[in-house]
């Protein structure tokens, strides 16, 4: 047989075998996550899921489109849709860095526990927040308009044996095109800040000598949008919860004493009495803001 002919005859069997060796791919891929999930706790499961299972074919580019699945598809345009103007550059930014880290923590867990065949993810409804409140730090905060429904999960292992799941922890998401898609923590990431605003060493917001102030521990902010001036004081807390001195650090002097007025109301909590904090002393730095009227 001429070398033409015997190259021919190679061609048409390879022409032949390439449908065979291409099922063949196929069928050994991993099955791709679905279009689209109910919006549930069971939806946000099965899209988990989904992931447990492509992160065990250890099929990387499937692995990166799944954890890419859980961000907001065209974020620029989600945010500028629903957010004031002024917070348009902020915005995409700060998701840019805290969609990275929430994949680097799905990856660390895909990593570490889908590899045993007990692991998977359980998910159940975990409480949302209270809205944010229009006076104070908080009403500094972006906040998305009316059409946002934001939900809270908390998702943990189901592995028989501890060892083998990761700590439970809360997520929160928005549903669009058929997908959760990540959005933050307890509090979504815009609002962060609850956490501090929120947490014992924040006094609420009040109205002294009709202005709104707020104070709170450890924070050096400066006037600007929405704040017209800061008290520094560093504080001594008694064992009964309550100021007994108040060192003023720099601030207005107009404004000093409505910040002193404040901090004598606040409420630290007491002490327990216990020997382990007999001797216990409760000094810190403390931010009193002064806030804008609002028009």
């Amino acid at each position: 047989m001429s070398n033409t002919r015997w190259a021919c005859v190679v061609a048409a069997v390879a022409m032949m075998c390439m449908p065979v060796l291409t099922a063949q791919s196929n069928d050994s891929a991993p099955q791709a996550t679905q279009s689209a999930y109910p919006d549930s706790a069971e939806g946000l499961r099965i899209q988990f899921a989904d992931v447990v299972r492509i992160a065990r074919s250890r099929d990387q580019p499937a692995f990166h489109a799944a954890l890419d699945s859980l961000a907001i598809p065209n974020s620029d345009k989600w945010f500028a849709g629903h957010f004031d103007p002024r917070f348009a550059s902020q915005l995409p930014r700060d998701y840019s860095a805290a969609l990275a880290k929430y994949q680097s923590h799905i990856t660390w867990v895909m990593e570490n526990f889908a590899k045993f065949d007990d692991f998977s993810i359980t998910v159940q409804p975990s409480e949302t927040p209270s809205p944010l409140l229009d006076a104070g730090f908080e009403s500094l905060l972006p906040r998305p308009d009316d059409g946002i429904r934001i939900e809270n999960y908390r998702l943990s292992s189901a592995a028989s044996n501890a060892k083998h799941g990761p700590p439970s922890w809360v997520s929160s998401f928005v549903y669009i095109e058929g997908r959760f898609r990540f959005v933050g923590g307890t509090y979504p990431f815009w609002t962060e800040g609850l956490s501090a605003f929120r947490g014992p060493m924040s006094i609420p917001p009040a109205v002294v000598n009709g202005r709104t102030i707020q104070g709170i521990a450890y924070r050096h902010d400066q006037p600007g949008a929405g704040i017209d001036a800061i008290v520094q004081l560093k504080i001594d807390v008694g064992r009964d919860g309550r100021v007994r001195h108040a060192k003023v650090l720099s601030g207005e002097t107009s404004f000093v004493k409505d910040a002193q007025d404040c901090l004598s109301k606040a409420d630290f909590g007491a002490l327990p009495d216990v020997p382990q904090l007999a001797n216990a002393k409760r000094e810190w730095d403390m931010e009193v803001a002064i806030f804008t009227p609002k028009k």
